[in-house]
């Protein structure tokens, strides 16, 4: 996979104006500012879990029996989410965090839409493999 992402210190190596691509070039600009302002777990990956009150999921059902069971599974997912690649936490983000449709995301992202689904496929199942897989007590 290529990888979609942009370190702080790549953003000031091409332009808008030279970029082959203006829309992948301006999400990588925007993520590489969005990733120097979140906060950070120990080992350096992105610490979303606060996002989770951020929900709609959250918001909603506050009330509702067991919504501690979805803010406790929230979380773990967010959680997951951060140790996938850049290209499928992008896609992840947008997709299932977001709400944001697959067209939407492969202008966005500046990649075409079967490579879109192709990443996306690739994140669902990586995330799906570390929420199931036990952990190490």
């Amino acid at each position: 996979m290529t990888d979609l992402g942009l370190s702080a210190g790549q953003a000031g190596t091409e332009t808008a104006t030279t970029s082959d691509n203006l829309h992948r070039y301006a999400w990588r600009l925007l993520r590489s500012r969005v990733m120097l302002r979140a906060p950070r777990h120990h080992d350096g990956r992105p610490d979303l879990r606060a996002a989770v009150f951020s929900t709609r999921e959250v918001h909603n059902e506050t009330a509702v029996p067991g919504h501690l069971v979805v803010l406790t599974e929230l979380i773990d997912l967010f959680d997951a989410i951060t140790h996938l690649p850049d290209d499928q936490m992008d896609v992840a983000v947008l997709q299932y965090l977001c709400g944001t449709p697959h067209q939407t995301i492969a202008h966005i992202l500046g990649i075409a839409p079967a490579l879109t689904h192709a990443v996306d496929h690739h994140a669902r199942a990586t995330v799906e493999a570390l929420l199931t897989t036990p952990t190490p007590e």
